[in-house]
């Protein structure tokens, strides 16, 4: 009988030709292993050796402790250089310190044997020059106190002169703004009067209408021109005088190196003078001498605009205004001309 071609035999050869298959697969993975294992131990220990590191390190590295002690190394060796660096800091302050005060004894003494001082006022003005120059250098604008040297002449000036000014007031102001080509910011309206300056919404903004007060948070001026107190006739003069001052005050408290001009009411036309018993020119004169007290008071400059517009009878001419009181448009000009020869700085 053949044993060989049973089936039994030929199952057990196919069994045991896989197993020693296997058996050579798995031996030939763990030569693999084993060889990639020992390039990366020699890799390691070539790295290590080569940057003088020892096989502590290279354990310290497999457990994972190597990258903590080298940040506590590094950790030390800052917290050394910033002692270091501390005490050298301290030496060399004390050094200094001991020049100073030896350098200071020898000037003394040299003082003492010329006989000599420094002159304060000298050393004070010099002092100032040098500030000025390096606040100027570092673009800082020191406050200007603009009534230091008060009353300042007045002089001519162009039109550019008002691009930062500031004009409070009535209907004619409004009218002056509108006609006049003169630049600067109004905040004049119809009706307006100083009893009630700081409620009564002038000024356009984008919220609307705001107090003057109000609008000035946001904007900055070095010359206000003041022009009230015809609406204010026929009230108290001494509540005038003193909502007037008030405004004032509260004007420079907003804008601090502002010149303030108190504008002088401008006469109305004979007509209208003897047909109204207010607003006459008999009050008007009384309120600019009121008005040019306040100035003088105040540190503001007074103006008499109404000088260059009244005719021979001190009246408004009949042609310049065709309510009586109301500058026609044409004669705008006069008005600015006095204000562009009539300015401070």
């Amino acid at each position: 009988m053949d044993y060989n071609n049973t089936p039994s035999y030929t199952s057990d050869m196919e069994s045991l030709i896989k197993k020693r298959r296997i058996i050579r697969a798995s031996a030939v993975g763990l030569v693999v292993i084993c060889s990639v294992f020992l390039a990366i131990m020699s890799g390691a220990m070539i790295a290590m050796w080569s940057t003088g590191k020892t096989s502590q390190d290279l354990s310290a590295v497999l457990n994972g402790t190597y990258v903590e002690a080298r940040v506590k190394d590094e950790k030390l060796r800052l917290e050394e250089e910033a002692k270091a660096a501390a005490e050298a800091k301290a030496l060399e302050e004390a050094q200094r310190a001991e020049e100073e005060a030896s350098t200071g004894e020898e000037a003394g003494d040299n003082m003492e044997d010329s006989g000599g001082s420094e002159n304060p006022e000298v050393v004070n003005e010099v002092s100032a020059e040098t500030d000025a120059t390096l606040n100027a250098a570092a673009g800082i604008n020191e406050y200007v106190d603009p009534n230091v040297n008060y009353p300042l002449e007045y002089r001519t000036v162009d039109a550019s002169y008002f691009d930062d000014a500031l004009f409070i007031g009535d209907s004619r102001l409004q009218g002056f703004g509108m006609y006049s080509g003169l630049p600067g910011t109004f905040y004049a309206a119809t009706g307006f009067q100083l009893y009630k300056y700081d409620t009564m919404k002038v000024v356009n903004t984008d919220a609307g209408k705001v107090p003057i007060l109000d609008a000035l948070q946001y904007d900055t001026f070095t010359k206000i021109y003041i022009k009230v107190g015809l609406n204010e006739m026929g009230g108290n003069d001494n509540i005038f005088e003193s909502r007037y001052i008030e405004l004032v005050d509260r004007l420079r408290q907003s804008q601090p190196r502002a010149i303030v001009y108190v504008h002088g009411l401008l006469p109305v036309t004979a007509a209208k003078s003897g047909s109204d018993k207010v607003h006459n020119n008999t009050n008007v004169e009384k309120r600019n001498d009121q008005l040019k007290k306040i100035a003088a008071e105040q540190g503001c400059y007074y103006l008499d605009v109404g000088s260059a517009l009244a005719g021979p009878d001190g009246a408004l001419p009949a042609e310049m205004a065709a309510d009586g009181i109301h500058l026609k448009a044409q004669y705008m000009d006069m008005w600015k001309q006095y204000l562009m020869t009539h300015a401070v700085e």
